[in-house]
């Protein structure tokens, strides 16, 4: 088989894997590099964050030993798309190039992981799996609340990302937020679709959940009202395990909370997409981007066995 235009093959592919494995007439999953960066507060480069994630995937073990098989064949195999080029467009353009990016791959039966830079380019791939499942609920894992209506005066700023997928009218569901801002309090207690799980809350050892992913997992789960998209901000994570981030917090998720959270979700109301976005590479230090490329891969073998359930 040969790779048609568009797709690439194992030099530049998720995981390195070759044909047919990373074909896309046979892929149940679809990775989609769409890097975008334009209003980052702080650290700059996570536009570089896809290809790193990429480059570091070659060296992710196939076997998943919790799961007792190599995800990647249970899927049929995961193909990569070739990059996409925004051109110089920024903000509603950009969004709406990604959007355009990803919808031709939406209700095709593949499940759809967009590698993005900045937060902003995860509204683009939401949008795209709204037109398809009307009753979409966000589940957004982050450091940050993104809820402000506007950011240096830019409703396309990283920082307001939420605020428009609540304009959109979707369930949205917050889960590690520890820095925010009291106009997103304000409007996280005023509006009837966010419910927000601070990190402070659920994962301080004082706080009523005594930091066990199984005594808040399910209610972050009942809070879900229809099927899931994850957009995953690497910044969710605590900076100790990710520290190459745009804007680092201390005080995060830790690894298998993450992946409890996510099968949780898998096994529950289900995922169907989701997106990754904000790890900014540092120069010689390939840790982070290698953590995430592994985590993205622990998470599909998840939502494969979650498909499975249901």
């Amino acid at each position: 088989m040969t790779l048609p235009a568009g797709w690439e093959g194992p030099d530049h592919n998720f995981l390195g894997i070759d044909e047919p494995w990373c074909h896309p007439d046979r892929a149940g999953v679809y990775v989609l590099p769409a890097p975008y960066e334009h209003t980052s507060s702080y650290i700059l480069g996570s536009d570089r964050g896809p290809s790193a994630i990429l480059e570091a995937s070659a060296q992710v073990e196939f076997y998943d030993e919790q799961l007792g098989c190599e995800p990647f064949r249970e899927w049929g195999g995961i193909a990569t798309a070739t990059t996409l080029d925004l051109q110089g467009r920024v903000d509603g353009q950009a969004v709406d190039a990604i959007q355009s990016f990803v919808a031709p791959h939406v209700g095709t039966g593949r499940f759809l992981v967009t590698l993005t830079g900045e937060h902003t380019g995860a509204l683009g791939a939401i949008r795209a799996h709204a037109k398809r499942y009307p009753d979409l609920c966000v589940v957004q894992i982050d450091a940050h609340g993104d809820l402000r209506q506007a950011y240096g005066g830019n409703p396309f700023s990283h920082a307001s990302v939420m605020a428009r997928v609540v304009d959109d009218g979707h369930r949205l569901v917050q889960v590690g937020i520890r820095s925010i801002c009291p106009e997103e309090i304000q409007r996280i207690k005023t509006t009837k679709s966010i419910s927000t799980f601070f990190a402070a809350t659920i994962l301080d050892p004082s706080g009523p959940y005594e930091g066990r992913a199984a005594r808040w997992v399910p209610e972050v789960v009942a809070a879900c009202t229809g099927p899931v998209y994850l957009t995953f901000d690497c910044d969710g994570l605590d900076s100790a395990i990710i520290p190459a981030l745009g804007t680092p917090e201390p005080g995060g998720l830790g690894w298998y909370d993450t992946l409890h959270l996510v099968t949780a979700l898998a096994n529950g109301p289900g995922i169907v997409g989701m997106d990754i976005s904000e790890i900014a590479p540092i120069e010689g230090f390939v840790a982070p981007q290698f953590a995430i490329a592994r985590l993205i891969y622990r998470m599909l073998g998840r939502i494969k066995a979650g498909r499975r359930v249901h």
